[in-house]
């Protein structure tokens, strides 16, 4: 299955005589108008993607002949014979997955193949189709907010002209980081620089009817610095600043008439997931975060999405927080230490209210069956009745873990003014909300990314509703949520195993840098744990001698 770009949508006797069709159905108007039966429209989405293998083949043999051997291709890496090898994505199915890319039996984190067979230098396959395939296969398709239907996807391609570089550029990143290929991983660089320029001259231009092109193109700006960035916290810089640019665009054109809540969703996706970014950086956040959700408030008004606001409000609390605790020296019975410790009690009577609210506007219910372990966490999963619930609980779980992380660190360092204020009774539930929340995390994960080990019928159970159709664009997030649940203190081992795994396939899968290097920072943070708790034992060994 190869894209082949967008076909003409007009009908066949307007494509003969070259004149423009108004598309209209069951005829069109041209035809109309000179009393001609109208032969109807091609079906977009099979003429977008086709099955080219056999071309292929048929040229390859022409120029080397069936016994020949292939060589390389130039860049230190073989490239797909046809994309049809490696399509997750069939008409029939488009959540479906081919067999050959199952992961192999013997390992559990084993990444698809991208490159098969390797292909002759003289068989010209076009690299840009090669990425966007890649793109659509492991970005837009098989994920819980992709588009489902043909009329979907042929709507996601008929508004994407001005992303389209973008789109060639992360699929072109994914590929060279599995195959390890510098000039694709140059190649994908320089389509990032053109999209760029484009999108520049996009939102330039302030088309009215391009809303939606120009935060598609931005929105996958960002995710190409997640796919292709090395460490967490450059690649969380580079892409904040494009989250930063797509707020911006959706605020001047906001309240949207026809948008429920007059858009403010829209925002407060990108405001939230823009908390990361500003978390890893140590930056604070700026004056136009605050009032662009002063402005979603005002917009949700007297209806119970609008916690979501407050949510918002409490997150953006806890890291002017975190950020101070992190740069004073905080000691044992003095004001300041004692006067922070009750500003985080305090900010986590705020989440715990907020939760019985978050539930009443965004209720989830918890199920169990019989799943491979390693894409159900212990055979649970969450159902959610919308994408934007299942992420905006996942902030406010990975949110609320961090606040109680850093009391449970006041209780070590700091145990006299802790002993003042916080009861045995509080920080018995400071350790089980922690456990509780991690764990609902990993629960979660299948609403979010499906993994693929899943089929296609579970994936549909798994699946909440939602109108992005915009495929892995919230994957970044949730590589940060698992993280943090599988290095929350005094979870289980198992958290921390799970998600790393999950992290790992993310990588293998996708090519997304970002996952490699979260994986990393929670094995640094498991070698600490392991460190601290041989030091201990050392220690306990001595005094028993």
């Amino acid at each position: 299955m190869v894209y082949c770009g967008k076909a003409s949508q007009g009908c066949q006797n307007c494509r003969t005589r070259r004149i423009k069709c108004d598309k209209k159905r069951p005829e069109c108007s041209q035809c109309i108008r000179v009393g001609k039966k109208c032969p109807g429209y091609r079906d977009q989405l099979s003429l977008m993607f086709r099955d080219e293998s056999s071309k292929v083949i048929q040229k390859a043999h022409a120029q080397w002949g069936s016994s020949g051997s292939p060589t390389d291709v130039p860049g230190g890496s073989s490239l797909a014979s046809s994309s049809s090898s490696t399509s997750t994505w069939t008409q029939e199915s488009p959540a479906s997955t081919s067999t050959s890319d199952s992961p192999p039996a013997d390992t559990p984190v084993a990444p698809r193949d991208v490159a098969p067979v390797r292909i002759p230098r003289k068989v010209d396959l076009n690299v840009d189709q090669q990425g966007m395939q890649f793109y659509i296969n492991r970005y837009l398709m098989n994920h819980p907010d992709s588009p489902k239907t043909r009329d979907q996807v042929a709507e996601y391609f008929s508004s994407a002209d001005a992303a389209q570089n973008v789109m060639v550029a992360v699929g072109l990143a994914g590929m060279s980081n599995l195959l390890g290929n510098k000039n694709m991983n140059l190649l994908a660089r320089s389509k990032y620089v053109a999209a760029l320029k484009q999108t520049g001259q996009l939102i330039a231009s302030n088309n009215p009817t391009g809303l939606i092109a120009r935060l598609r193109s931005v929105v996958t700006l960002a995710l190409f610095e997640v796919v292709q960035g090395k460490g967490p916290k450059g690649t969380v810089g580079s892409a904040s600043t494009h989250i930063n640019g797509a707020v911006a665009v959706l605020r001047s054109v906001l309240p949207l008439p026809h948008a429920p809540n007059g858009g403010a969703h829209g925002v407060l996706q990108l405001l939230f997931s823009s908390f990361i970014p500003y978390y890893m950086m140590e930056s604070p956040l700026p004056p136009t975060f605050f009032e662009t959700l002063e402005f979603c408030k005002q917009l949700m008004q007297d209806v119970p999405e609008g916690c979501s606001v407050d949510l918002g409000l409490a997150i953006a609390r806890l890291l002017q927080l975190l950020k101070i605790t992190d740069h004073i020296i905080l000691t044992d019975e003095r004001p300041t230490t004692n006067d922070l410790i009750q500003q985080f009690l305090r900010l986590d009577d705020v989440f715990d209210s907020l939760e019985s609210r978050l539930l009443e506007a965004f209720p989830f219910t918890q199920n169990q069956g019989e799943y491979p372990p390693p894409a159900v966490f212990r055979g649970k999963w969450h159902k959610y009745n919308e994408v934007w619930g299942a992420r905006i609980w996942n902030h406010y779980r990975w949110a609320r873990i961090l606040g109680l992380q850093r009391l449970v660190k006041f209780m070590t360092d700091c145990p006299i003014s802790c002993s003042r204020v916080i009861s045995t009774a509080r920080r018995t539930r400071c350790y089980m909300t922690i456990e509780r929340l991690a764990e609902d995390i990993l629960i979660s994960t299948p609403s979010h990314w499906h993994h693929p080990m899943l089929n296609r019928e579970d994936t549909h159970k798994f699946e909440a509703g939602g109108f992005g159709n915009s495929g892995a664009v919230g994957v970044p997030s949730l590589l940060w949520h698992l993280a943090v649940a599988g290095c929350a203190p005094n979870v289980p081992p198992e958290y921390w195993e799970w998600a790393n795994n999950v992290l790992l396939v993310i990588w293998k899968e996708m090519g997304m840098q970002h996952a490699f290097a979260l994986s990393e920072l929670m094995e640094e943070h498991r070698t600490k744990l392991d460190k601290a708790l041989i030091k201990q034992e050392v220690k306990l060994e001595g005094e028993d001698s």
